[in-house]
C-alpha cells in the first residue's frame, strides 16, 4: 500500500513533543487515522470466494464432459448452471471491487477532512492577524471540549 493511501509513519521526535503519525509527508493527529482492516479482510474473503465458485464451475464442466450421461441428456442444464456460477463469481468479484473503492474513498474523505481543518485554522489565524476576528475566542479544540461538558 502506498503512503498516499493511508499508510502512516511516525514523525521524528522534535523539541520534546510526542511523536505524531505522518500521512503523505504531513504530521496528522492520531484521531485522523482510522484503519480499515475489516474492509480489507472482507475484500480478500470475497475475492477468494469468487475464485472458489469459478473453479467449481470449471470442475463441474470438465467432470460433465469427462463422464457424460448417456444420450447427451443434461447439456442444457450443464450450460445453464455453469453460466449461472460464472455470473455469480463475477458478481462476487465486483462486490470485492466495491469494497476496495469504499476503502479508497475513505482515504480521500479523511485527507479532505484534514485539509479543510488546516485551511480553517490558517484562515482564522489570518483573520486574527489582520484584526478582522477577535483574538479572545477559544481555539477550536477547546470549544469542542467545552461543548461536550
Amino acid at each position: 500500500m502506498s503512503q498516499s493511501q493511508g499508510e502512516a509513519r511516525e514523525a521524528p521526535d522534535t523539541a520534546g513533543r510526542p511523536k505524531r503519525p505522518m500521512l503523505a509527508g504531513v504530521e496528522v493527529r492520531e484521531a485522523d487515522l482510522e484503519s480499515t482492516p475489516g474492509l480489507h479482510a472482507a475484500t480478500v474473503v470475497i475475492r477468494v470466494a469468487s475464485g472458489v465458485v469459478l473453479l467449481l464451475a470449471l470442475f463441474q464442466f470438465i467432470e460433465f464432459w469427462r463422464d457424460p450421461p448417456p444420450g447427451g441428456v443434461g447439456v442444457g442444464l450443464l450450460v445453464g448452471d455453469t453460466i449461472r456460477l460464472i455470473v455469480f463469481s463475477a458478481l462476487l468479484w465486483a462486490g470485492a471491487e466495491l469494497a476496495s473503492i469504499m476503502i479508497k474513498s475513505h482515504y480521500d474523505l479523511r485527507a479532505t477532512r484534514i485539509l479543510v481543518a488546516r485551511q480553517t485554522y490558517m484562515m482564522r489565524q489570518m483573520g486574527i492577524a489582520s484584526g478582522e476576528l477577535p483574538p479572545d475566542d477559544p481555539p477550536v479544540g477547546q470549544r469542542r471540549a467545552e461543548d461536550a461538558t
